[in-house]
């Protein structure tokens, strides 16, 4: 089950809606301690007028800035990551990538070894499952009988020249509330994978960033080609 807020009624059938997207950078020896809104600020990461949705959590072991425009930083030991939460209401505007650039760089001594992003869809439907099943699944001994699927959920992995692109899809609902029947529908998530040189980690995870409204473009057109939907 996906709960998500922030939807409207009365959306085209098996139109691509975006939900979210993230940036993660994956490190060896990230330190959750430094992430705090004082920090953030002060580095030139974030601007000065950025108020916090909620206190901050910083402890060794992790650390969780959320600000009220729906942008939350989030490290670990070992993962970096930034997501925009209201994506879905102007990609183009999104800050990811400039927000998650500017953090490794006021860090550079971190040995930064993979970067990705990540996207998030949803395409309402009134059947999901019989819609993956009648699109990929061939009629075979394996869908009749006792052993016809009532759901199936799919990965699909790209090589792309500077990046693996992993693409996911399964059946879902999206709420609108915790009380709200929600509305059926297919969940389309993206990650965009590329690891790191050690030699000139820091200029290629720049690059790969840099190629965010690239690889937005990207999701979209494969998701809606791939699964049949409407972009």
């Amino acid at each position: 089950m996906f709960s998500v807020s922030g939807y409207g009624r009365g959306q085209d059938p098996m139109k691509l809606e975006m939900l979210s997207a993230s940036v993660v950078v994956v490190a060896q020896g990230h330190n959750p301690t430094i992430l705090h809104p004082a920090f953030l600020s002060s580095q030139g990461i974030v601007p000065v007028d950025w108020e916090t949705a909620e206190p901050p959590v910083c402890t060794p072991a992790f650390a969780v800035v959320r600000f009220s425009n729906d942008i939350v930083f989030v490290v670990d030991a070992e993962k970096f990551q930034v997501s925009d939460n209201r994506f879905q209401a102007d990609p183009a505007a999104s800050p990811l990538s400039g927000l998650t650039t500017r953090y490794i760089e006021k860090l550079p001594h971190v040995r930064y070894t993979a970067v990705g992003i990540n996207f998030e869809g949803f395409a309402a439907c009134d059947a999901p499952e019989s819609h993956i099943i009648k699109r990929f699944l061939k009629q075979g001994p394996w869908s009749k009988s006792n052993l016809r699927p009532q759901a199936l959920g799919l990965t699909f992995v790209y090589p792309l020249p500077d990046a693996t692109l992993r693409l996911t899809c399964d059946a879902a609902k999206a709420r609108q509330a915790p009380n709200d029947a929600g509305r059926t529908g297919l969940l389309v998530r993206a990650n965009y994978h590329k690891e790191l040189a050690q030699t000139s980690a820091m200029e290629e995870a720049r690059i790969f960033l840099r190629g965010f409204a690239n690889r937005f473009a990207h999701f979209r057109d494969t998701a809606t080609t791939v699964l049949g939907l409407e972009g």
